[in-house]
């Protein structure tokens, strides 16, 4: 099964991010005004295969779900709309490779649920903190090259890591956008790309928290983050804020109106003269 999952993980549609790259140039705005938020819907473009992606439903993925707060992510995810489906791994092992292997079919087997619901952004997060020694442990095995993944999350014994890393490239098969938390996410997201590099591609960073590791790991996977917090907290709230920057995306990409749809004229001079066109409407 998890070859299978691997094999399924296919390239961002550049044919549809560079019509969505079209559109977003001929928004009545200035060229590449708002970055991040066109970055967004482009990536959002070619993880859908949709030119014009709609507001898409979302849920988020949260390991050890017995043992979170109530209400402390609720709060957010209702303000983005998303489901929050708890994934209970308290008092489990990961140390052999059956058991770690088990877990990566478990978080694979919650996100193709998710998506075969409708669902194309998955939020991910963690309840707790992994120690320093897991994660330093884990930058050397990728800074060596990164082989041998199942036994490297064996080594941390982390039944959680092996869940979030199932769920990122299950839901990357299965053509879903995967939001990243705090540092245990970008953990998993690691030994993800390890094991399939195409799955990089699906990765949206949310924000920069609190200490070095978060900054260093999405460094390692480059993938970039949105907002500066200062939070150090896990359990998917980091998430729920990513998502809310892909739906500020969407809704820019399909409720905002090309020149040609506002009826207005389109630059005539600095960088949009050769690029907007007053043609272009949809």
């Amino acid at each position: 099964m998890i070859e299978q999952v691997i094999l399924a993980i296919r390239p961002l549609d550049q044919a549809a991010m560079d019509n969505c790259q079209l559109r977003l140039d001929n928004l009545t705005k200035p060229l590449d005004s708002l970055h991040s938020f066109e970055h967004l819907a482009r990536k959002m473009a070619g993880i859908t295969r949709n030119a014009r992606p709609p507001l898409l439903p979302s849920c988020i993925v949260i390991m050890n779900g017995s043992l979170r707060t109530p209400g402390l992510c609720d709060m957010f995810a209702a303000n983005v709309s998303a489901q929050i489906i708890s994934f209970d791994v308290h008092d489990e092992e990961a140390r052999t490779r059956a058991q770690t292997a088990k877990f990566l079919k478990k978080g694979m087997e919650i996100a193709g649920a998710a998506t075969a619901s409708g669902i194309r952004v998955i939020g991910v997060g963690m309840v707790g903190m992994i120690s320093p020694a897991v994660t330093s442990a884990l930058q050397a095995w990728h800074a060596a090259g990164g082989t041998d993944p199942v036994a490297a999350l064996a080594a941390t014994g982390c039944p959680e890591l092996a869940g979030l890393t199932g769920v990122i490239l299950g839901a990357a098969a299965r053509g879903s956008a995967v939001v990243l938390d705090g540092v245990e996410t970008c953990l998993a997201a690691l030994v993800a790309v390890s094991m399939a590099p195409l799955a990089r591609d699906y990765l949206v960073g949310s924000h920069f928290g609190r200490g070095s590791s978060h900054v260093e790991l999405l460094q390692l996977l480059e993938v970039p983050a949105y907002l500066s917090l200062d939070m150090n907290l896990g359990e998917g709230v980091g998430a729920t804020l990513g998502i809310s920057l892909i739906q500020a995306a969407l809704h820019v990409l399909n409720d905002m109106k090309t020149f040609g749809e506002a009826e207005v004229h389109v630059a005539e001079d600095g960088p949009g003269s050769l690029v907007q066109n007053a043609t272009v409407r949809d």
